[in-house]
């Protein structure tokens, strides 16, 4: 990429994986010499971002969300970001009511969702333990070179729902049964066919006395 500044144009090329990686390298290809600032947005979902120079660290200008720097910019400079992306859980505020008890998952700057095509029908009955751990994976087909996400939940079911009373006294006739839940970026849904989607899971919270 080109940007105009005051004393010519300074050269960028930008490579990476992003956002499925971690890693962006920005490398000037200016001929000549250019002083201008560079301001990289650092975003809140990244808490320990990682910013190299020419393989020294720089220090942290941040202002507003931005890494400020500014120099005299010339051919052969390298900027190596690093953005850690683990995968997080995301809460809602306790006034949406339609959100309580729930967590959604994200993974960088992406928003993740659970689809009927992986985790089967009726995705209210799936529950994601607290404590449950999660593992990343490279999808295949529709989702290659993209990163999936599984972790261990639970599904509570019950035979022939269909014929069974709206309610039930003092006990869930609903029994739970381990499954792996798969989740896939929210964007790339509905791409299988008809089916549920959720993005807001419930969670199973574990009660200590």
């Amino acid at each position: 990429m080109e940007v105009p500044v005051e004393n010519g144009t300074l050269r960028l090329r930008v490579s990476g994986n992003y956002p499925w990686q971690e890693q962006v390298t920005i490398a000037v290809e200016s001929p000549q010499p250019v002083r201008h600032t560079l301001a990289l947005r650092l975003p809140d979902w990244c808490t320990q971002p990682q910013i190299i120079l020419n393989g020294e660290e720089v220090g942290q200008d941040i202002r507003k969300g931005y890494l400020h720097i500014t120099r005299e910019w010339q051919e052969g400079d390298t900027l190596n970001l690093t953005l850690p992306m683990p995968v997080r859980r995301v809460y809602g505020n306790p006034q949406v009511r339609h959100v309580a008890g729930k967590v959604a998952i994200q993974r960088g700057p992406l928003v993740y969702c659970l689809e009927q095509a992986d985790n089967g029908e009726s995705l209210h009955n799936l529950w994601l333990p607290a404590d449950a751990p999660f593992t990343t994976f490279e999808g295949k087909g529709l989702f290659r070179h993209k990163i999936l996400i599984q972790a261990p939940g639970y599904r509570y079911e019950q035979s022939n729902p269909e014929q069974q009373p709206l309610w039930h006294y003092d006990s869930a006739p609903a029994k739970r049964q381990p499954q792996t839940l798969t989740f896939i970026p929210w964007f790339s849904w509905a791409n299988r066919g008809e089916g549920e989607m959720r993005i807001w899971v419930n969670e199973e919270k574990h009660c200590h006395p």
